[in-house]
């Protein structure tokens, strides 16, 4: 068959199996499978695929259509200025996350040589993306989960950074304890999909991606209410918090910023113009009756 017979066939299945974009995951699949660009295949409609091509691109087409992310069937996902390891093990990065990495950068600027921590870390691609950015920047990061770490270690080496990025398994701030009061900047982007919501998600997302990563042990807040007043008493005077929120968690997640005792605590949007993340700052002195 040629390369046009083979992805027509291919998006037409995807497409009645309720997948968002069939034509662009068919090709994606191709190119993966031929080892070719986007330009060499839009050249070559006309090009044979070889039996054992079509063999292996139609294995990758039924999971696809199971709704078996694209990402876990290519193998990595694209994010800030690197391609990264992703597997069921960890959250997929998504766009959106990367004005976390954007915001971080800028509160580090004029920093020397920052102490910065990376709470739930999943693939690494936060952490390893300060890292690229800031090579003086001393990064730690954890996660409860090992298979995870191991993702993130697998990333380092894979984009020459092994060694850069500190990786602890624990719950949030526990494994940095004895950092506490000389971090500069702490970033998060918590499990805070209601439980509730579930049946909601997507299959790619609801049967494919860890729950540990998605959804809280508790209501949606759950982990804001334990990690906010710990990154307050982790943080230096003057040190940065940045938390990741759905929109709708905006005005409960602000409060409790103010609660523990952050000032400058304000809201970024994404480019949909959504509520995405939270950041404040420890005050270079605090309030009676907070420290």
């Amino acid at each position: 068959m040629t390369v046009s017979e083979l992805l027509a066939q291919a998006a037409r299945e995807l497409r009645e199996k309720g997948v968002e974009a069939p034509d662009w995951d068919a090709e994606r699949l191709l190119r993966h499978v031929l080892g070719w660009d986007r330009a060499a295949l839009l050249a070559s409609p006309a090009a044979p695929v070889t039996p054992e091509q079509e063999h292996l691109f139609r294995g990758l087409v039924a999971e696809r259509a199971r709704r078996v992310p694209l990402q876990h069937l290519l193998g990595f996902q694209a994010f800030w200025k690197h391609e990264f390891r992703v597997t069921g093990d960890v959250l997929i990065p998504r766009p959106e996350t990367e004005l976390l990495v954007e915001t971080a950068l800028e509160l580090l600027r004029g920093s020397e040589r920052p102490l910065v921590v990376d709470v739930g870390t999943g693939s690494g691609c936060i952490a390893l993306s300060l890292a690229s950015e800031r090579p003086d920047a001393e990064l730690h990061a954890t996660d409860i989960s090992e298979p995870a770490l191991a993702v993130a270690r697998e990333n380092a080496r894979r984009l020459g950074l092994e060694g850069r990025v500190a990786f602890h398994l624990g719950e949030l701030l526990e494994p940095v304890a004895g950092h506490a009061g000389r971090v500069d900047l702490i970033v998060c982007n918590p499990p805070y999909v209601d439980p509730a919501e579930r049946l909601t998600l997507a299959p790619e997302v609801r049967d494919h991606e860890p729950a540990l990563a998605l959804f809280p042990p508790g209501d949606a807040l759950s982990i804001y209410r334990r990690l906010v007043p710990a990154a307050f008493a982790t943080l230096r005077p003057g040190g940065g918090l940045i938390v990741e929120i759905a929109p709708t968690l905006t005005d409960a997640v602000h409060a409790l910023f103010g609660r523990a005792g952050f000032e400058d605590h304000g809201v970024a949007s994404d480019l949909a113009g959504r509520a995405r993340l939270l950041r404040g700052r420890r005050p270079l002195k605090a309030p009676p009756g907070i420290g």
